[in-house]
């Protein structure tokens, strides 16, 4: 990964492919998608869908708005504790 991949923001389904090419997996997890809904788009207020992502190591969140929209934002969601 470098900063050039960063200069634009690629479609979902480009970013997708890019996370499944670097060993991320999905995954669900109900508390983050309790905690995301209710939020809407910022470009057309409808409810995006949350799409959770892993490695093993680290648990990415997106929330992915419509086709027709193509909005997509990230955030690093809770992973479980490694504490005994």
């Amino acid at each position: 990964m470098d900063l050039q991949e960063f200069r634009t923001k690629p479609t979902w389904d480009a970013y997708e492919q890019s996370l499944l090419k670097r060993d991320y997996v999905p995954y669900w997890d109900r508390e983050v998608q309790a905690n995301v809904s209710g939020i809407a788009c910022c470009s057309c207020r409808k409810a995006p869908a949350y799409v959770g992502m892993t490695n093993g190591t680290t648990a990415l969140g997106f929330l992915v708005c419509v086709p027709d929209c193509g909005e997509w934002l990230w955030f690093v969601a809770r992973t479980a504790s490694t504490r005994p």
